[in-house]
């Protein structure tokens, strides 16, 4: 192969990176998502393992870089991190995650040159198994999963409620790898049918989608719960000032008698200030934990009032030995005034809510300026008691995570509820990012969500995945709807990421088949 060849290559590698993530929120072409990988894939036929390996990641640095571009301003202004050393862990974050697309390369060019172009059939099954690895491996980091580009594609989202996200990811992919089957020159029969076929494949996904979609219609429906979701719109450097706590609090309370004649009413992330239990000094120099009756009062005397059950995001202290023990939770305060139960978040994230490898990387200051140490992570997949139903309550960055929120759901949940603060991305894509890969949740579980974030973007999905209602970023809102509970559990409610290891478990398979092959001609 030439140098004009490889050159050629690289840049088909960087473009298909560029136009994939033209498929996501901001921009958000979902449909550019069914052809932007197909001249990256074509790319990789009949090229040695360095260039492969080297297009790969071309590709991915094109795609995640235009895809987080907004991670700089957050550790810089929530972080305290300089501009540069800011741009530093982006182009790190970046060089990892770019590492999938790098050996998804290797694997496709590996499997070209042994079983010929043809093998591009297999190629939705690699990526799937490397997409469930990222999700996965230190700690996970599953933004942006092909699968999201198609959050509005209402039909094709449906197999989501069968294989997750990663089903939604291998039609997508299998749409790309059947075009480059069909772009290839000079092209063989072989070549043609299984390029029509992978297409055909994502058709008829689609057509299902529609007959499910239609069939739901006809189906008799549950009674429908009034609901609101609160958005205080309270900037990030605002909410740990001094001084400004009762404001925010009677801001919230403000809203929320707006919202009088919803059964549920759901307060975002860390709404107040204020904690429902707090830290305070003991004897003998011990920090002991205690109520504070003055919020719990205010809190409990207005979900009696309103006749309605609250679910209030807010840290939660817990006492332990002498030392005390921060947690992100969400509250239920039932209609007769009492706390009925609560749920603190399990899925931390990283360099915000606590820092990993803390020993080593102590000079790294948290996100999470809030007056605690790093929060411990919860326990309990349990939802929250509502007058409604049990609601799967999950919390920010837990949306991402779609075996977290299935094993939540799985505990029969009625309904969906997450609860977000993401006033950390300011007007970037990430907020609408974020409530991309929420709404997918509602879609894998069938499921009604309730989503409250504190600057924007709340919103109403119903169990299909689609939005109902929506807030705008950065304004105070009271959105309201109604959610119906439901009983059914979907195959992938049961079963979970079944598929995607499946896909795992056969790419590593494949490679090492690859590997032994290799090594025995030479």
């Amino acid at each position: 192969m030439n140098n004009r060849s490889l050159h050629r290559g690289g840049w088909w590698a960087c473009a298909s990176g560029f136009l994939l993530a033209l498929a996501y929120p901001r921009a958000d072409f979902g449909l550019v998502a069914f052809m932007a990988l197909a001249p990256f894939l074509v790319s990789l036929q009949d090229v040695p393992p360095a260039s492969a390996l080297w297009r790969g990641y071309l590709c991915g640095f094109a795609f995640f870089a235009s895809l987080l571009d907004w991670i700089p301003r957050v550790m810089e202004v929530y972080g305290g991190l300089p501009l540069p050393l800011a741009w530093l862990v982006l182009l790190l974050l970046v060089f990892y995650l770019a590492t999938y697309v790098a050996l998804f390369a290797l694997l496709v060019a590996a499997s070209s040159r042994r079983l010929g172009a043809l093998s591009l059939v297999a190629a939705p099954v690699a990526w799937v198994g490397l997409e469930i690895a990222r999700g996965r491996l230190l700690t996970g980091f599953p933004w942006g999963l092909l699968g999201y580009t198609q959050y509005r594609n209402i039909p094709l989202l449906q197999v989501a409620a069968w294989g997750g996200i990663y089903a939604v990811s291998f039609l997508v992919l299998a749409a790309n790898a059947g075009l480059a089957l069909l772009l290839l020159r000079p092209a063989t029969q072989g070549q043609r049918i299984g390029g029509a076929a992978l297409i055909l494949l994502v058709a008829l996904a689609y057509a299902s989608g529609g007959l499910a979609l239609r069939a739901a219609e006809g189906r008799p429906q549950n009674e429908a719960i009034p609901v609101a979701a609160i958005q205080a719109n309270v900037a990030q450097d605002r909410k740990w000032n001094p001084g400004g706590e009762a404001q925010i609090l009677s801001d919230l309370v403000r809203l929320t008698r707006q919202a009088s004649g919803a059964r549920l009413i759901v307060w975002p992330e860390s709404s107040s200030p204020f904690s429902f239990r707090r830290p305070v000094q003991g004897g003998a120099s011990r920090i002991t934990v205690e109520t504070d009756a003055t919020y719990l009062s205010v809190v409990t005397d207005l979900a009696r009032s309103l006749d309605a059950t609250l679910i209030v995001g807010s840290v939660d202290y817990a006492a332990n030995n002498g030392d005390v023990r921060a947690t992100n939770s969400a509250f239920a305060v039932g209609p007769d005034g009492s706390l009925l139960a609560s749920y603190d978040k399990i899925h931390l994230v990283p360099f915000g809510e606590y820092v990993p490898l803390h020993r080593l990387l102590f000079f790294v200051d948290r996100m999470a300026r809030g007056a605690i140490a790093d929060f411990g992570p919860g326990t309990r997949f349990a939802p929250l008691p509502t007058a409604a139903g049990r609601a799967a309550t999950f919390i920010c960055y837990e949306a991402i995570f779609p075996e977290v929120v299935r094993r939540i759901a799985n505990k029969d949940a009625a309904f969906l509820v997450n609860i977000t603060n993401d006033a950390w991305f300011g007007k970037s894509a990430a907020p609408r990012q974020h409530l991309a890969m929420a709404a997918v949740r509602a879609a894998e579980n069938r499921r009604f969500m309730v989503r409250a974030a504190n600057t924007g973007i709340s919103a109403i999905v119903d169990p299909y995945g689609r939005i109902l209602a929506r807030t705008s970023l950065m304004e105070s809102a009271v959105l309201r709807g109604v959610v119906r509970p439901r009983a059914d559990r979907t195959p992938y409610t049961r079963a979970g990421d079944v598929f995607a290891w499946g896909c795992a478990i056969l790419t590593l398979l494949h490679g090492a088949a690859l590997r032994a092959a290799f090594l025995r001609r030479g």
